[in-house]
């Protein structure tokens, strides 16, 4: 088992810092981190910046494990949702060049006035077309779960079912489901055989927390093995499941996001050691 890091982890240290993709991979060669996930949400301008990162990488001898797309299906207006479309379809080249056949996205949340059986037939419809162009390419797309269309196990089990194709996994994100209510070890028996990429995050309940759940309950971002998502439970039943994927840190906790992360390779490895 090898941990990658999502670059969403230093998201506070992009925007304050303006980082650049291309600095995000020399901050993982400093610290050691040889696999990532890029982002499309962190791109200024992919036409010109795809070649330097794609080059960048590959001085630095790091891999790309999953490249993700910020996409939502869950609108009125056709035009929007065929852009939801276009985010995957046209992230699919893309992820190519990164080197990798993993494409994360979403299914996006319900919003006022809108029915959930109406946007469930969005999703499934805008899922079926870039599941198309996916299996055409060789790639997987990995359905994360998060909000309330896609927020618990069965939910991501129904959708990935009704669609029906097998360029379409799970994204299975380990501190989300708390934030609909589910724990972790609940979902992972619901999507078991249906993940196809792991994001490895914490929370922990706590007063203050930034992040509620449907149910009000609050919760913070932690380091990896320190909140209430049993991540080393999450392990055990991924090795036993065969689960071959990779697994990401997703670090959202306060603080110093480099010191976060750090704490949070310790425990994994600390965690991961029998198996490797």
């Amino acid at each position: 088992m090898e941990l990658s890091l999502s670059m969403y982890s230093m998201h506070r240290t992009v925007k304050a810092q303006d980082w650049s993709t291309v600095d995000f991979l020399q901050f993982c060669h400093t610290e050691n981190y040889s696999l990532v996930e890029l982002l499309a949400h962190f791109w200024k301008d992919v036409r010109t910046e795809l070649a330097a990162v794609v080059s960048a990488a590959k001085s630095l001898g790091i891999g790309v494990t999953s490249y993700a797309v910020s996409n939502n299906f869950v609108s009125e207006d056709s035009s929007l949702r065929k852009q939801a479309l276009l985010k995957i379809t046209d992230g699919i080249p893309i992820a190519a060049e990164l080197g990798t056949k993993v494409i994360r996205i979403f299914s996006g949340n319900l919003a006022e006035g809108i029915r959930y059986e109406e946007a469930k037939s969005w999703i499934i419809d805008g899922l079926k077309e870039a599941c198309r162009e996916a299996e055409g390419a060789g790639m997987t797309l990995c359905l994360e779960n998060h909000g309330k269309l896609a927020g618990k196990g069965v939910q991501v089990k129904e959708l990935i079912d009704e669609v029906g194709s097998p360029a379409l996994r799970s994204t299975f994100d380990t501190g989300n489901f708390l934030l609909v209510d589910e724990h972790p070890l609940q979902a992972i028996a619901d999507l078991k055989g249906y993940i196809g990429h792991v994001h490895f995050k914490d929370f922990k309940e706590q007063p203050n927390g930034r992040y509620k759940s449907i149910g009000m309950r609050t919760y913070e971002g932690v380091p990896a093995g320190e909140g209430d998502a049993g991540l080393s439970q999450i392990l055990d039943l991924l090795a036993e499941s065969g689960y071959k994927g990779a697994y990401v840190l997703e670090y959202e906790g306060i603080g110093s996001e480099a010191d976060g992360i750090r704490q949070s390779y310790n425990r994994f490895q600390e965690m991961a050691r029998k198996y490797n």
